[in-house]
């Protein structure tokens, strides 16, 4: 499918509207022809290794074994997408109740990965004071996760 739809960019890209082709015509070729090369390719020696990684026996057995010390995205269950976002929008409430305004300007702009000396620059404050002003928010975040780990 993946290939399917890089032949379809690829048409799109190079679809010339002089001749007299229609582009349906022209999308249907490039996107044959580039599913025809992908099957090339895999079939190729080329990529046998990469190919057969993960086929046969070793992996079909020891699949049950596998444990991931911290899941990504795609391992969480709804209960815990859910419970994160709840984390989030309660984090956000503590830092609107308990950041100075000048923690909750810092704060955004750090949220814009700006640095601490940029952030100084547009705050016209020293860095010294900005960087104790993002410790300050750190230990208000660090703590604020600590009780609601509890």
């Amino acid at each position: 499918m993946q290939e399917g739809f890089i032949g379809l960019m690829k048409a799109i890209k190079s679809y010339d509207e002089t001749r007299n082709a229609c582009f349906s015509t022209f999308a249907n070729l490039c996107i044959r022809r580039q599913m025809i090369t992908a099957v090339k390719n895999h079939n190729s020696d080329k990529y046998k290794n990469l190919n057969q990684a993960m086929q046969g026996e070793g992996y079909s057995t020891h699949e049950e074994n596998v444990h991931y010390t911290s899941p990504s995205l795609g391992f969480y269950s709804p209960e815990d997408i859910f419970l994160g976002k709840e984390l989030v929008n309660l984090l956000t409430s503590f830092l609107d109740d308990n950041l100075s305004v000048l923690e909750k300007t810092v704060f955004k702009y750090l949220c814009k990965e700006y640095s601490y000396v940029e952030i100084a620059i547009f705050l016209d404050e020293s860095p010294k004071k900005i960087d104790n002003t993002i410790q300050r928010i750190k230990k208000k975040i660090i703590s604020y996760l600590q009780n609601y780990s509890k």
